[in-house]
Order: structure tokens, then C-alpha cells, then sequence
């Protein structure tokens, strides 16, 4: 069977950024922290214990 092969459309298209996407985190203190889903992990790691008076 021929296969035929199709072209690759991504590279003729423009790259598009993924949209912007906010998390929000609950902590158990009942305050709520937005941060874009960008957020450095490390850095928000170091940062939560703080928030939560630990």
C-alpha cells in the first residue's frame, strides 16, 4: 500500500503562546493565592510555607 506523506503544517504556521492561565491555591489558613501558571516551582515552594506562618 502507498503511503503518501502530508505536509507539516506547524512549520508553515505561526507559533501561537499558550494562553495565559492563572492557579489559584488554597491554603489552609483560608487565604488563596493567584499565580500564573508560569510561577517559578521553586520558588513557590519556598514561598508557601511562609504564607502559611510554618
Amino acid at each position: 500500500m502507498p503511503v503518501k506523506m502530508a505536509p507539516d503544517t506547524d512549520s508553515q504556521s505561526p507559533r501561537r503562546s499558550a494562553p495565559a492561565v492563572q492557579l489559584e491555591i488554597l491554603l489552609r489558613n483560608g487565604r488563596r493565592l493567584r499565580e500564573p501558571s508560569s510561577v517559578d516551582p521553586d520558588a513557590l515552594a519556598r514561598l508557601l510555607p511562609i504564607l502559611e506562618g510554618k
